[in-house]
């Protein structure tokens, strides 16, 4: 006969696996990259603490019914996270930047953002980058691809000084480490407006645009039309752009 502590213990661990297990199924993964600057993200050691992406995770984990827990890595660690069933939702995403499109369920585009080659004050406003000397170093993202530049770069008639984040390439413009520099349109808008005196021409040209979107990865527990869903509402409704308002 099964004495009576031993059946409690059983049918204690029993509750405690199935509550583990429920509580699973209730949280949102989200990938969140250490690469990620003010606004779109204030990513601290592990934490992220603020931006347009973490406010939109927390808008589509309350949609959809979901506990956020921001998954914080390196972001050529997030690809092998997803693939590992370790991240349920990746957004700030495009088909074209991952060689496996086919292995996550895309939402509509949410919002543009565009790359803008900029000055330090002084340097004569560009019309092309056609118009930038020959062998002029241009601050840049460590591991980002500028379609644009690419030939440019590729023929040697501009150089790449790259940096870990967009946030280092403002500061290094900033110091006149370089005559030119890249970034996106919202980080440069947002830069300015913290940096009063950032030493920047007031010019800009854009050279590259996309959308921003989320995916799902087609591995995770989290049924793709429950999130994707939330994300649509999220659209439709204007919450997006009310997020992207309130930090331009």
């Amino acid at each position: 006969m099964v004495q009576r502590p031993l059946v409690s213990r059983i049918l204690a661990t029993m509750l405690a696996l199935a509550w583990c297990h429920a509580s699973a199924q209730d949280l949102l993964r989200a990938s969140v990259s250490t690469a990620w600057n003010m606004p779109f993200g204030d990513v601290q050691g592990d934490r992220i603490h603020g931006g347009i992406l973490f406010d939109l995770y927390k808008a589509i984990a309350q949609k959809a019914g979901l506990t956020l827990v921001p998954v914080v890595l390196p972001r050529k660690r997030i690809d092998g996270a997803v693939v590992n069933g370790e991240v349920d939702l990746r957004c700030y995403f495009n088909p074209k930047w991952t060689s496996t499109p086919d292995s996550y369920d895309w939402s509509k585009p949410l919002f543009p953002i565009q790359d803008v080659l900029f000055g330090h004050t002084g340097t004569a406003e560009l019309r092309s980058v056609q118009d930038i000397e020959r062998g002029t170093a241009i601050s840049t993202v460590l591991g980002y691809s500028y379609p644009t530049l690419e030939p440019l770069l590729l023929r040697g008639d501009l150089k790449r000084d790259d940096s870990v984040d967009e946030e280092k390439v403002l500061l290094k413009m900033t110091a006149d480490r370089t005559p030119y520099g890249v970034a996106k349109s919202i980080a440069l808008d947002w830069y300015k407006r913290q940096v009063p005196h950032h030493q920047l021409a007031p010019w800009r040209l854009v050279i590259d645009s996309a959308d921003v979107y989320c995916a799902v990865p087609r591995n995770t527990s989290i049924a793709a039309p429950r999130l994707l869903g939330a994300i649509e509402e999220l659209r439709k409704s204007g919450r997006i752009d009310a997020i992207l308002k309130a930090y331009r």
